[in-house]
């Protein structure tokens, strides 16, 4: 699997970009804030529906769009098939702006107003209009990021969210009933307030409970899944990495008494009968204390937690060698092989990380990677390489006299200026 084309309107800091790409290297470099990571974000905003770099899908539309309106078109080719992915961006609540360039009239900010009926986003798939659950995974990625190295010492939230990023790209099902857990938890927990004030009826809590059972056991069960395949390839990741000299334990640590060998039944009939005895304890906090939204993963190396006992090193190890296996399950999973994104990741590494990962390249199809410069890649590495310098959202190529792909390009035009805080927002 790759992508082929990439066109993108009004994306960030890219007004207009139809760039042609293909199997093999893609190496993106330039200083920071020029759109580098921009690139990466709509690649993945393609196989997701939405940003790995934004709180709000609204952010990834340029301020000065004069639409309000951004959008990304890509082509996919896939083993047994070629695929058009399209998605609109709205941003119904723009910021009010201040044309450019400076006019000699004096300037006046213009409040910008859109229906408020107007959606946020629309998606096709070949043309035709689709629900975001029918597009995300029709193109599959895996992202490399400097936020990824502290998958170990991160937030519990970042390790769910690994989990459930690569979940919903291998089966819709299961990000289905993400989406409907999470709004039972919300609904739940304002519930819970309300019983605790005397408002409502505790018993108002079964028919929200029985959704919550059907779905927690279906995500808890995806997940311990999921870790299980995880821990077969880290292990070997982590291995050749250390020089055999540690040995890697991924596990899932859900809120509630679970066991891997329990089948969909037999978690819900648990986790039922824990959220009922937990039910005194949840309204008098308020909260939802069980359930995969509460989940967390932990990683032993040599048998010992390495967030507590590790060394930097070895997390970053760790985080590493369970994001490479995260690449192997989904091709195992799915028999696609997934674009790989490295966004500015191997400036975080070590020389002997770094080797490593980079050894990994060129064994997959497609890898699109962003550096600030070409200095940390072996000449070797370079010369098979496409290479294109980023400057304020215009891309160059920087090609050796091997044949590369083509680019069309519309640089930004002298009233579209684009500050370093418009593309990190």
């Amino acid at each position: 699997m790759y992508l082929s084309r990439l066109s993108l309107h009004n994306f960030r800091n890219y007004a207009d970009l139809d760039l042609t790409l293909g199997p093999g290297l893609f190496i993106f470099y330039g200083e920071n804030a020029q759109g580098k990571t921009n690139l990466l974000e709509a690649v993945s905003f393609l196989a997701t529906a939405t940003s790995f770099h934004a709180t709000s899908d609204r952010e990834v539309v340029s301020w000065y769009a004069p639409e309000h309106i951004a959008r990304i078109e890509g082509a996919v080719k896939r083993r047994e098939s070629a695929i058009e992915i399209e998605t609109t961006i709205f941003d119904p609540t723009p910021p009010s702006v201040v044309p450019q360039p400076a006019s000699p009239a004096k300037q006046e900010e213009i409040p910008i107003e859109l229906p408020t009926n107007t959606p946020r986003k629309r998606l096709k798939l070949n043309s035709i209009p689709r629900r975001t659950m029918e597009v995300i995974g029709q193109m599959k990625v895996v992202l490399f990021a400097p936020a990824d190295l502290h998958l170990v010492d991160g937030s519990p939230d970042e390790r769910r969210r690994f989990l459930d990023r690569a979940l919903c790209q291998v089966n819709p099902r299961y990000c289905q009933a993400l989406v409907k857990y999470r709004k039972i938890v919300t609904q739940r927990a304002a519930l819970l307030k309300r019983i605790r004030d005397n408002q409502e009826d505790p018993l108002m809590l079964d028919y929200l409970d029985e959704q919550l059972t059907n779905l927690a056991a279906q995500i808890t069960h995806e997940r311990l899944q999921m870790v299980i395949a995880l821990n077969q390839e880290a292990a070997v990741f982590q291995q050749k990495i250390s020089g055999g000299r540690e040995q890697l334990q991924v596990l899932y640590r859900p809120s509630f008494k679970t066991d891997e060998i329990w089948n969909h039944s037999e978690v819900a009939q648990h986790y039922r009968s824990q959220l009922h005895t937990a039910r005194r304890k949840e309204i008098l906090q308020g909260v939802c204390l069980l359930g995969p939204h509460r989940d967390d993963i932990e990683f032993l190396v040599n048998d010992m937690n390495v967030l507590t006992y590790g060394s930097r090193g070895q997390q970053r190890t760790a985080a590493l060698s369970t994001k490479l296996a995260e690449l192997a399950y989904m091709r195992a999973s799915t028999g696609d092989e997934p674009v790989l994104l490295f966004d500015d990741v191997f400036s975080e590494l070590d020389q002997a990380r770094r080797e490593y990962l980079l050894e990994q390249v060129f064994q997959h199809e497609q890898v699109l990677l962003t550096a600030t410069d070409l200095s940390s890649f072996p000449g070797e590495i370079a010369a098979r390489a496409n290479i294109f310098k980023v400057s304020n959202g215009i891309l160059q190529s920087a090609q050796n006299n091997h044949t590369s792909p083509t680019t069309e390009m519309a640089p930004l035009s002298a009233d579209e200026p684009l500050s370093e805080s418009h593309e990190q927002r």
